[in-house]
């Protein structure tokens, strides 16, 4: 078998050359390179941090924003045009005192933001269904009433502890639905609602590591009656 022989002189002459054309382009003493290197900028490297209990508690409130637009014969999207704040929504609420607490403080809600609260559904641009577990007939009509909603083409937009305790319930599927330590956060949802997106807030808000409770006394809000004033003590 015949002997393989290996040279390396090409390799030293390039590598020669190479170090001959960097000295006689680029004259630089030791003192000059040493300086150079304060130019040298270092990099932070990232670290992508874990979240907290209470961060992924939160997360999930999430917004899950479905791509629910319908489009019309030509293609477009409905609600191309959009003005923020200038829609008529229609509040409807049944069940417990306390149910009608959170319909006034999302009415207020929404009324400081620019929306106009509307007693006129037909003439409503968008329903907000606030319903409650404690009667059942008050769970009827929340149905009948959403039946209602789309067969009229109206936006809608749920809350309550019915929607709540019914999150895989075939009937909202596809809809808004405002969990009951969300009601905050109406005015976000109802305008992703709008714009024809469905948008769903559940899970329990925390602060500090502990649960926090229902609307903040300090939010705006609409009485139903003027002369009552519904104070919650617990939320469920």
């Amino acid at each position: 078998m015949p002997s393989l022989h290996y040279s390396t002189s090409t390799c030293d002459n390039s590598i020669a050359d190479i170090e001959d054309i960097v000295t006689e382009s680029v004259s630089l003493s030791d003192q000059q390179r040493i300086g150079n290197k304060s130019h040298i900028v270092p990099r932070a490297r990232r670290v992508k941090a874990s979240l907290t209990k209470s961060q992924k508690d939160n997360a999930t409130n999430h917004l899950n924003i479905e791509n629910s637009r319908q489009e019309n014969g030509d293609g477009a999207t409905q609600q191309d045009s959009y003005v923020p704040g200038t829609q008529n929504i229609y509040v409807r609420t049944w069940g417990c005192s306390h149910n009608n607490s959170d319909s006034e403080y999302m009415a207020g809600q929404l009324a400081a933001y620019g929306f106009k609260i509307t007693e006129e559904k037909d003439k409503a641009d968008l329903w907000l269904l606030n319903s409650c577990t404690v009667k059942n007939p008050a769970e009827d009509h929340f149905k009948n009433s959403i039946k209602e909603a789309r067969s009229k083409g109206k936006s809608l937009v749920l809350a309550g502890c019915v929607p709540q305790g019914q999150q895989k319930s075939d009937y909202i599927q596809g809809l808004s639905v405002i969990g009951v330590q969300q009601i905050d956060r109406v005015v976000e949802v109802v305008e992703e609602t709008l714009k024809g997106n469905s948008v769903q807030l559940f899970g329990q808000k925390r602060a500090s590591g502990k649960k926090s409770g229902g609307a903040d006394l300090s939010l705006p809000k609409i009485r139903k009656n003027p002369l009552i004033e519904i104070i919650a003590i617990n939320t469920g």
